[in-house]
């Protein structure tokens, strides 16, 4: 008995990715789970083509695949367990678990649209972890299962991330789970990035954080520190809850057996005015919150990396949407944007 976990998976605008995590997903080996899809409001039609996937239209394999849509006041209510009984009625032996997808209705960002799906597990009895797992990623088999394994080893571990590798480089680390906070400079930094697959990443180690494109979370822990800060939209929510947890003695770890590859910036687009907004503004943000001393000299770094990188680099716009992002900061304006805003 190693508990159910209900596995996150959100979408905007990125319908073809998410289905290669879904491919990867339900062939995964761990017993119990349920897979959600939570869609922020996309216009693509990706529901749609997410649906007709389940259905068996794209690949007939294991299909069709029972699913059930809920908006997002009945999912946070918990759906309808009635309805969702009927689900697992409807399963052939070649498909074990159904689907569920949420509509949220608009684009709450990482953290409000995650936070639909969080609502949507926490009322359900039988969820004892949550994994937060990006769209643009596809996992081993074995990925959950080494981290449930893991994180059933210690009560104290409360979140535990995996082994990265970069998906278009498939033997190069993309981070070995999380990373390091530098809590001066206002950076959060990845470990093992773009380092080779050798035996130094093979052992646990605790870190300051797990990176939110593959986090495993108690559904106690959860429950005890509360939801993602949605103020952040996107950018530093998943630092913000490491932090959170932490403080309140939970363990951060890395499950190195847990192997998954990541296309990074599938849905954000890269390094992108947006990104460089949001990455500020959301850095100086979560200083405030937790390091409050640090906020000076952290602006500083702020100003000199930004300055000379995007000036470097010919990148005006991203240098504009900086000092937008600073200066938001400063009038205390949160949550998301408009792209209008950074130009």
């Amino acid at each position: 008995m190693m508990g159910k976990v209900y596995i996150l998976i959100l979408n905007w605008n990125n319908w073809k990715d998410t289905i290669e995590c879904l491919e990867s997903v339900f062939e995964n080996s761990y017993p119990d789970y349920q897979v959600v899809v939570i869609d922020n409001a996309s216009t693509d039609g990706s529901e749609k083509k997410i649906t007709e996937w389940a259905e068996g239209k794209f690949n007939p394999d294991n299909k069709p695949i029972p699913y059930i849509r809920y908006d997002r006041e009945t999912a946070e209510k918990g759906g309808h367990p009635e309805k969702e009984k009927i689900l697992y009625q409807e399963l052939k032996p070649a498909v074990l678990h159904p689907l569920i997808i949420i509509q949220t209705g608009e684009n709450l960002g990482y953290a409000g649209g995650n936070n639909t799906g969080l609502r949507y597990a926490l009322s359900k009895d039988d969820c004892d972890y949550i994994w937060l797992l990006n769209n643009d990623t596809v996992i081993d088999k074995n990925a959950l299962t080494e981290m449930v394994r893991l994180a059933k080893t210690d009560g104290k571990t409360g979140m535990v991330g995996s082994k990265i590798f970069h998906y278009h480089n498939p033997q190069v680390l993309q981070a070995a789970g999380g990373g390091k906070l530098i809590p001066w400079m206002g950076n959060a930094v990845h470990i093992g990035t773009n380092e080779k697959n050798t035996d130094r990443w093979n052992n646990p180690m605790d870190l300051d954080f797990i990176t939110g494109a593959s986090l495993l979370v108690k559904k106690t822990l959860v429950e005890d520190i509360g939801l993602l800060d949605h103020r952040y939209f996107m950018y530093w929510e998943d630092v913000d809850w490491n932090t959170r947890a932490r403080k309140k003695g939970y363990r951060a770890v890395y499950c190195p057996k847990s192997i998954i590859w990541h296309k990074e910036g599938g849905t954000s687009g890269g390094i992108t005015p947006e990104s460089d907004y949001y990455w500020s503004r959301n850095g100086l943000m979560f200083t405030k919150k937790f390091y409050p001393q640090f906020l000076p000299l952290v602006l500083l770094s702020y100003f000199a990396k930004y300055t000379l990188v995007r000036t470097l680099k010919r990148q005006p716009h991203n240098l504009k949407a900086f000092i937008k992002g600073v200066a938001d900061f400063f009038k205390g304006r949160t949550g998301m944007i408009s792209p209008q805003h950074t130009k």
